[in-house]
């Protein structure tokens, strides 16, 4: 048997959604009970009134009905009431017969739990996030040594090879591409050494020839036109109880390689316009980006000199080719160039995506001097892709080494879990891997169930 039309009311009223009626106007001619409880005014209190005077009033807001009316259109949006509660409104228009707005019929579910969950969530991603990027620059500065990224095998077993050999005055002499960092792994070296002086670095091809002699050795005083009458110390004495770097040697000239070579085999040198030998204790590194066996087949390299130099060769493998530090490296380089210009840049997934697959011939000296220009002249605050120099973008949009390119999230989860594995097989348990990570016990148990089977 059907429902008679006058019970209608009664079951509205025992619906657990507010129903809501008005007419064209705005003005509420219906409510059920449920709308006392929702909004905390009497039924009475609210019939006659319109939507705009309760907007206004803060009893709900935004009103549906009035959008509606504005936009003859239905409605469905968030409403918030001065009760704390929030709702899933949803507006309706009823027309008569010539297709005007006759009633607007609104129904109402309470999702306050649901919004409050939802910003929970977010407010969760949010320090989700802060915990990677702190993580991630936690695990940066982990893998630095004296400011070196090292995460690579094959820079991790330079710098194992450099530790060991510093504690030693034996000669070194460092090889590589312009740029990879020879400077840098030299003055590491010279750190983890036992020598008191001074780190003295001369760039041997940068200094003429006819000068070079001179800013080794230093002269006497009168030696030459122009001279110091009181002489000169060269940068050789200023090395004492130090180490001594000479970068370029391959461009060094014949005539003076014959000098070094006696300055390391008795550690004894003539100033310029002098005859008696002076003593010096220094330790010295030479660095080429050239190969030295191909000069000295030429005749422009003594070989007896490059014996004496080659005693500990250590080759530092071009940017390409040590690809795990290069993320590390671009946001050490963003961090510490953001932190200098007071700027707040952040580069763009697609903007990192091509970074990454580039393979930068100038390698760690032309990424750091991108990151800089682009910090520099980028005004907005999020370095895209588009704001990266042409012969970036035609390379970068290969996969670098063959590879996918892997998006942030993954990179990023690839490096807490290659910092979770360092911290798994250097502690004895999870409160050491905390102390170790800087981070909870409890997160360390969590990170262990997500990653320990990638170990």
């Amino acid at each position: 048997m059907s429902t008679p039309l006058w019970d209608w009311e009664e079951i509205v009223d025992h619906l657990h959604s507010d129903v809501l009626i008005t007419d064209a106007s705005g003005v509420i001619l219906y409510t059920n009970k449920v709308i006392e409880h929702f909004y905390g005014m009497k039924r009475e209190e609210i019939l006659g009134r319109t939507v705009m005077e309760l907007e206004r009033e803060r009893v709900f807001y935004p009103s549906v009905v009035r959008k509606i009316l504005a936009t003859k259109k239905s409605q469905t949006l968030i409403q918030e009431t001065k009760l704390g509660h929030k709702f899933l409104v949803t507006g309706k228009i009823i027309y008569d017969d010539r297709q005007q707005i006759k009633f607007v019929v609104t129904y109402a579910h309470d999702v306050t739990e649901l919004v409050n969950l939802r910003e929970y969530v977010t407010q969760m991603e949010h320090e989700i996030q802060k915990i990677r990027k702190e993580m991630l620059e936690m695990s940066i500065n982990k893998k630095k040594r004296e400011g070196i990224i090292a995460t690579s095998p094959k820079i991790i077993k330079i710098l194992d090879s450099a530790e060991k050999v510093s504690k030693f005055n034996t000669t070194i002499l460092l090889t590589g591409e312009s740029g990879v960092g020879k400077n840098v792994i030299a003055k590491y070296i010279h750190h983890q050494s036992k020598r008191t002086g001074a780190l003295v670095e001369i760039n041997c091809g940068s200094i003429p020839d006819a000068l070079l002699e001179s800013e080794l050795f230093g002269y006497a005083p009168g030696a030459f036109t122009g001279a110091n009458p009181k002489g000169s110390t060269g940068l050789v004495e200023a090395a004492q109880d130090g180490t001594l770097f000479l970068d370029e040697i391959g461009e060094l000239p014949l005539n003076l390689q014959v000098k070094l070579l006696t300055l390391i085999q008795e550690k004894k040198f003539f100033r310029v316009g002098e005859n008696k030998p002076r003593s010096v204790d220094f330790r010295l590194i030479a660095a080429t980006n050239v190969e030295l066996e191909g000069k000295v087949a030429a005749g422009e390299f003594r070989q007896d000199l490059y014996f004496r130099l080659s005693v500990i060769p250590l080759h530092i493998p071009p940017l390409r080719e040590r690809q795990e530090d290069l993320l590390s490296m671009i946001l050490d380089f963003m961090m510490r160039y953001n932190h200098l210009y007071n700027k707040q840049a952040e580069l763009h997934q697609e903007a990192l995506n091509c970074l990454l697959n580039y393979s930068w011939p100038g390698n760690v000296r032309e990424l750091e001097n991108m990151i800089e220009r682009l910090i520099l002249i980028t005004d907005d605050p999020v370095i895209r892709k588009e704001h990266l120099p042409k012969h970036i973008l035609l390379e970068g949009v290969s996969e670098f080494g063959g590879d996918k390119a892997k998006t942030l999230p993954e990179l990023l989860d690839e490096y807490e879990a290659n910092l979770m594995k360092k911290a798994y097989e250097k502690c004895r348990n999870t409160i050491e891997m905390a102390k170790y990570l800087g981070i909870s016990q409890p997160t360390v148990v969590r990170k262990l169930k997500k990653y320990k089977s990638t170990f």
